[in-house]
């Protein structure tokens, strides 16, 4: 079973509020190295598609898919992750300056 949009946006989700929307004692309390992964959205994506494969596949769990699941949302969030930077680097608030 190869996960469907649905399920990759709900894998970005994580990945997207594991990044970016955690309080700032988290960082401080982690290891290093967790800090430099949840840098990255690639990395990040993976590990949130895993946990959404056991979160959505309630009895049914194989775990050789639970990797698949994690490459196809760590690509997806990497491509979702790099065009919402892009576009929120044209974006212009009018009166702002750049």
């Amino acid at each position: 079973m190869t996960p469907g949009l649905i399920e990759l946006v709900f894998a970005y989700g994580l990945a997207f509020g594991a990044m970016n929307k955690l309080p700032d004692f988290v960082y401080e309390k982690v290891p290093a190295f967790v800090n430099k992964l949840l840098a990255c959205a690639y990395c990040t994506g993976f590990h949130t598609g895993c946990l959404a494969y056991f979160a959505i596949s309630h009895n049914d769990i194989v775990l050789h898919h639970a990797p698949i699941w994690g490459l196809t949302s760590a690509a997806f969030s990497y491509g979702a992750d790099t065009a919402l930077r892009l576009a929120e680097s044209h974006t212009h608030i009018a009166g702002e300056e750049q």
